[in-house]
This record gives structure tokens, sequence and C-alpha cells, in this order.
């Protein structure tokens, strides 16, 4: 069985780059750059095929002379080329595509079941449960919902993990939400588990069900079925994940590949050697050639799979810390309050559409800055708040103020 590693993970995530202007830094990165393997692998090939063309104008290698050249016609050297520049280019878009899949999948999932989680929380406003029972819900579904995401993590990495390493899966050490809030039997049961993700997953359909004869989910069965369907579409994006990281790419095509490209690098200095002047253009020639094509196919290889440690693959730790503030949220006691009008709001059904005011985020935002530098206007404002909090404080139970402030100490934990 594997084991929740106990500490900060090592993930490095993607690396972060910018893309246009006039700056090359990026040419000079090596982290997660395909070209330090694609350079060792194009040097002797180009110096081979500089010292050949060398050769033959000292008088040597008659047989690759211009009388005697391998090729007298470019043609068949241009056809094998073309077709080199296909496969490896034709693995490269497919790699790409499997890459831009595993990105969307996961992202779904993480959607789909944060979704499921906040529209559970928000129908707890119907509940006519007490709010203990209330608050022990909403507690426990947002731990469970947190491990269920590190555990999908964690079964994404560890089909690229040998098995004599799947204590080191980095997935493992993610930050699941107080998981010290769950009862050992549980987290033991999570731990013994050789299918994490399916188990967890029924657990929180099992919460679902258990409460909703407490009272706690007491919405129209029509309105709670939808739920239901987000925790599945979550569970179908995260098999679709499975398939790009359990099914690589064909291995007759790979193989056929790296076949016509190490044909590509035999063939290319004799070929080269032959048709150039000079030296320095023999090694410049083939250079390009062999860089890139061998470029396209270290690429092909590393983004066709983006579920991993790699410098290139997706940053699971960062999923986790986002999905984690984003599931306490919706337990702090101002997520719970529900909006309201101010005072002085325009009634927009009443007013002509081009009469209504309009400001952005940043100018609203200005306002509250200034008026909270005047000390008249920021304690009319103050007074005005207070009374519109008052009125809604009044309208709900002792329990349940109780149980906003109990919510909002929900804290992070590494499990």
């Amino acid at each position: 069985p594997f084991l929740f590693r106990v500490g900060p993970s090592v993930s490095s995530g993607m690396i972060k780059y910018t893309s246009g202007g006039w700056h090359c830094f990026s040419l000079c990165r090596l982290t997660g750059s395909v070209f330090p393997k694609s350079v060792l692998i194009t040097l002797p090939c180009a110096a081979l095929s500089a010292g050949m063309r060398q050769l033959i104008d000292m008088g040597h290698l008659e047989v690759l002379q211009s009388d005697f050249s391998v090729l007298r016609e470019p043609l068949a050297w241009g056809g094998f080329s073309a077709l080199v520049g296909f496969l490896i280019v034709f693995r490269t878009s497919q790699a790409y595509s499997r890459f831009w899949e595993g990105c969307t999948a996961t992202h779904e999932m993480r959607a789909e079941w944060f979704d499921a989680c906040s529209t559970l929380i928000a129908y707890c406003k119907h509940s006519t449960a007490p709010s203990n029972t209330i608050t022990a819900f909403r507690n426990t579904l947002v731990r469970l919902v947190s491990m269920l995401h590190a555990a999908a993590l964690a079964e994404l990495e560890e089909i690229n993990v040998e098995p004599h390493a799947a204590e080191e899966i980095n997935a493992f050490g993610f930050n699941l939400i107080d998981p010290a809030g769950i009862d050992p039997h549980t987290l033991n049961s999570v731990r013994d588990s050789q299918s994490k993700v399916e188990l967890l997953f029924f657990w929180i359909h099992f919460l679902v069900v258990e409460h909703m004869g407490t009272g706690v989910l007491t919405i129209p069965p029509p309105i709670l079925t939808r739920t239901f369907q987000e925790l599945g579409n979550g569970f179908v994006a995260f098999n679709e994940a499975i398939k790009i990281s359990y099914i690589s790419f064909p291995f007759p095509y790979a193989q056929t590949c790296e076949c016509v490209l190490v044909l590509h690098w035999l063939v290319v200095p004799f070929v080269t050697a032959t048709w150039v002047t000079h030296p320095f253009w023999a090694f410049v020639f083939v250079a390009l050639q062999v860089l890139i094509l061998w470029a396209l196919q270290f690429i092909a290889e590393e983004i066709e799979n983006p579920f991993g440690t790699d410098a290139n693959d997706i940053d699971g730790q960062y999923m986790q810390e986002e999905l984690n503030r984003h599931l306490l949220l919706l337990l702090q006691p101002e997520t719970l309050r529900l909006p309201h009008l101010s005072l002085a709001y325009c009634d927009c059904e009443r007013v002509q559409a081009h009469k209504v005011a309009h400001k952005s985020f940043a100018a609203v935002w200005e306002d509250m800055m200034r008026n909270e530098s005047n000390p008249q206007v920021a304690c009319s404002a103050r007074m005005s708040n207070r009374f519109t909090r008052g009125e809604r404080i009044s309208r709900l139970s002792s329990a349940q103020r109780g149980s906003d402030r109990l919510s909002g100490a929900v804290t992070s934990r590494s499990l």
C-alpha cells in the first residue's frame, strides 16, 4: 500500500516563461529544454560530415568525389528526407494533442468536483437540520474533496513510476485540508486501499446520501441530482486523464521514427559531404537537419504524457493548493453571508438602461478607499454597514452563528 508522505513536496512546477518581445533569455535556459540532448547527437554527425568533406578536398575518399558521387540525383535523398520529416512532425503533433487533452481533463476534473462541493454547501441554506450537523457535513465534505483531488493526481503520477519507487510519488506530499479532522480509521482505510480515488469518490456519494435523511440536504431531489452528475463528470474527466497516462504512444510508430532517425543520422554526412564545397558548410547543413529532427523527436517524448514531476509536466502541487483555497473559501463567514442591496441602490427595472451607473472594480475600490480616508464618511459607512449586517444577523439563529465561526477556523495541514 502507498503511504502519504509527510512534509512538503519537491515539485518544481511547469516552466513559466514570457513569449514575444525582443528578449532571448529562453534560448539560454537548459531546464526542460530538449537542446542539450539534441546537440549531443548533432555534433558528432556534423563533425563527421565536415571531416569527410576535408578528406575529399585533400584527394582522399575518391568514392565520394563528384565522378563517383553516392547520389547523382537528389530526388531519392529528397524523398527520404521528406518521409523522415513527415513521420517526426506527425508524432510531435500527436504528442501535442495528448498534452492538451491531459491538461484539459485534469482541469475539468477539478472544476467539476469543486462545482459539486460548492453546490452541496449552497444547498445547506435550505437545510432544516441542527447547525452542528450542517457544520459537520460541510467540513467533512471539503476534506474528502481535497483528499479525492490529491489521490487523483497521485494515481496519474503513479502510472509513470516504477513499482519499487511508489513511495516517492510526489502527489502524496501535497497538502490536504486538515486531514487530522478525519477519523483515524478512515485515514488508515485510504492508506491501505489500492483504489484510493474510487474509495473517496464513493464516500462522497455515501456522505450525500446519508445526509439526505438527516435533514441537511432537503433540497428537492431533481435539483440534488445535478450534484451527482457533476461528481460523475469529474470522474469521467479523471478517467480521460488516466487513459492518456496509461496508454503510451503506439510502440511500432515510435520504433519506426527512431529507426528512420538513426538511418538519417548515418547517411546524411555522406550525402552532404558530396554536395557542398567547403567543410564549414557541410558542418552547418548537417547540424541544421539533425538538430531539428532530433529536437522534434525529444519534444514528442517530453510532452506526450503531461503527468509526472518533469519540468514540462502539469504543476499538480499548484492545482492542489488552489483547490484547497477555493474549498476553504466556501466555509468562510463572508462567503456564507448572502449579498444584498445597499440602501442607495438603483432599481434597474424602473430606470432606463443608459441612466444606470456603470463603474469598474478599480473605480469602486478607489471610492471605498476615499470614503475610508474621510472620517465622517467612513463613520457613516460603518454605521450603515452595521445596520444592514445587524438586520441580516437578526434573522440567523445563535446556533448558526456559532457554526459560521467554527467554519472560518479551518486550517490546512499535510497528511
